[in-house]
């Protein structure tokens, strides 16, 4: 028997789902081709409408292009069995997800914003529990939302997913280090509440397969492969201080071809963010791998996304950036039966077995050679960019064992055979996003287990002072107005407010804002009549409740009244807070 599925609600904004193809030179803010979170994202979104064990998707959307979005998404895809998608729009989020919330788990494709976790605290404690994936923590921002999972009143049922080893390092290295300066300046025992989890990315492996002998021949002849060339295929941006300095690919090949006698061929598929650093890729291909031929591709052209791999003999990347945390491509060459040499860098060697389903080139870093660049970024005296490049020429990939890694596979094809299809069944048996979903999934019954356990003994909801990270206005700045009005204060209208409400309910200047405040002129003229012997702000309220409002849109209501003269204190005669 099957265990119970969890219904998740699932944050969604196409800038973590959609992938996003070239742009012209002058959209410089925006991406310029294929970034490996959005495919990530993407893939992760159709595995879990393909193989998800649901029955209603909520989504919480930022917007309506991507409502509109996930809809077509959601309608178009095979998968759907007309299971239906609630989309929860984030300004109707609090409405939605509290006290009762649709999905007792929050998915966020990125580390879970602390804002929820302080929205769930103010409003309702033990709602729900959140859940998120890492993909680059390198910025600032990410490193900021690291250190507030420490403060920010996260629960031991909430979940930060790391897509590797490496990652879950770095997040223990940062939160550890924060806890400890909060120890040391605060006392107590401040530590990480969210649990970690190892849960790795996936691949298609239909998409990503072996080339058949015709698809092999064709691709080779497209890109002019001699019949007794080594291709040897880079799949990745262009861009060397972001993803991986092409140096030790180019004159590893190069040598590996001099030390062997075998041809070799570089195919390079990929994009880059400007025509310079294009041009500085392929200069630096003539300059360390001279006598090399070299075809470049673009990879987000769809002719040539998924049918490059089919001219290839073996696959390379040789990352050395802290901007990189998992490896999609390294799974992509696996599924396709082809053999790898890869940094022994980030998510890299959770994927390679080194000697079984590929070859991996150790890496170092020097210390205190980048020692001054953290506080540099988090002060803006470098931009994030600029933080990149500097890391990366400080990162190492041994060039001559990268040499030596490639002189290996071109010296013994049946070595290539033999590590190329361990590590398709490496794929098969681990990668999967099939595999990838049902560890999800059970990892979201096991957070829901323990939410319903720990939330048995939750205390009741704070006071609505709003959440401590940033109290109400009302309690914020209680020191700005005369008084602060409670529940026992007496309230009565107006002279002529019967009259004058239709007005201030129309005219612009005074009906903004009305989505927090109930507007339904029936239920106002009920209040109007209610106090025309004077009430107490509670009686109101509870005259508001019965007409549908919630207490907190019942009392923004009483204040819009009194704002525009409709009700009026009876001064003299002050009740205790509210």
């Amino acid at each position: 028997m099957s265990a119970p599925s969890c219904p998740i609600a699932l944050l969604y904004d196409d800038s973590a789902y959609v992938e996003v193809a070239r742009q012209t030179p002058a959209d410089a803010e925006a991406p310029a081709g294929l970034v490996g979170r959005l495919v990530a994202g993407r893939e992760f979104l159709d595995a879990y409408l393909t193989y998800g064990d649901w029955e209603e998707l909520t989504a919480i959307v930022y917007n309506q292009a991507s409502a509109e979005s996930l809809s077509r998404l959601h309608e178009k895809h095979p998968s759907r069995r007309a299971r239906p998608l609630r989309l929860v729009p984030m300004a109707d989020f609090p409405g939605c997800l509290f006290p009762s919330p649709p999905a007792r788990v929050l998915y966020t494709p990125c580390p879970p914003d602390p804002g929820f976790a302080w929205a769930r605290y103010h409003a309702a404690p033990g709602a729900f529990a959140l859940s998120g994936v890492t993909h680059t923590l390198c910025t600032a921002g990410a490193a900021r939302i690291l250190a507030e999972m420490v403060t920010a009143p996260y629960e031991p049922y909430d979940t930060l997913v790391c897509t590797s080893t490496a990652v879950l390092r770095m997040v223990r290295a940062v939160t550890g280090a924060y806890a400890d300066y909060l120890r040391d300046r605060h006392g107590g025992a401040p530590a990480l509440r969210p649990r970690l989890e190892l849960i790795p990315l996936g691949v298609n492996p239909d998409r990503f397969r072996p080339a058949t002998p015709a698809e092999r021949s064709a691709q080779r002849a497209a890109l002019h492969v001699a019949d007794d060339a080594v291709a040897v295929l880079f799949v990745g941006r262009f861009t060397p201080h972001a993803k991986a300095h092409p140096f030790p690919m180019f004159q590893g090949v190069a040598r590996a071809a001099q030390q062997t006698g075998r041809r070799a061929h570089l195919i390079l598929s990929g994009w880059a963010a400007n025509d310079s650093l294009l041009r500085a890729f392929i200069d630096g291909a003539r300059t360390f791998a001279p006598g090399v031929p070299v075809s470049v591709v673009d990879g987000t052209d769809p002719a040539w996304r998924f049918a490059v791999w089919q001219a290839a003999d073996l696959f390379t990347s040789l990352a050395d950036s802290i901007q990189e945390t998992f490896g999609l491509v390294i799974l992509e060459a696996m599924a396709c039966g082809l053999p790898v040499v890869a940094s022994d860098w980030d998510g890299y060697r959770d994927l390679v077995v080194d000697g079984e389903t590929g070859l991996l080139v150790p890496t170092c870093l020097l210390r205190d050679a980048t020692a001054d660049a953290t506080v540099r970024l988090l002060l803006g005296a470098v931009d994030y960019d600029t933080f990149l490049g500097e890391c990366n020429q400080t990162a190492i990939v041994d060039p001559a064992a990268a040499a030596a890694a490639f002189a290996r596979l071109f010296a013994d094809p049946s070595l290539c055979r033999r590590l190329g299809a361990a590590g398709r069944r490496r794929v098969l048996e681990r990668f999967t996003w099939a595999g990838v979903i049902r560890a999800y999934e059970e990892l979201w019954r096991s957070q829901e287990a323990e939410r319903q356990g720990r939330t048995a003994q939750t205390p009741a909801a704070p006071p609505l002072g709003g959440p401590p990270c940033y109290p109400a206005p009302e309690w914020s700045f209680a020191g700005y107005p005369t008084l602060l009005l409670g529940k026992d204060d007496l309230l009565e209208t107006a002279p002529g407010a019967e009259d004058d409400l239709g007005q201030f309910l129309t005219l612009p200047l005074t009906s903004y804002a009305r989505d927090r405040r109930l507007g339904d002129e029936a239920a106002l003229r009920a209040v109007l009549a209610a106090a025309a012997t004077p009430r107490t702000v509670g009686e109101l309220d509870a005259c508001l409740r019965g007409r549908g409002a919630s207490y907190r849109a019942g009392r923004a209501t009483l204040a819009w009244m009194l704002k525009y003269g409709l009700l009026r204190r009876i001064t003299g005669l002050t009740g205790r807070e509210a």
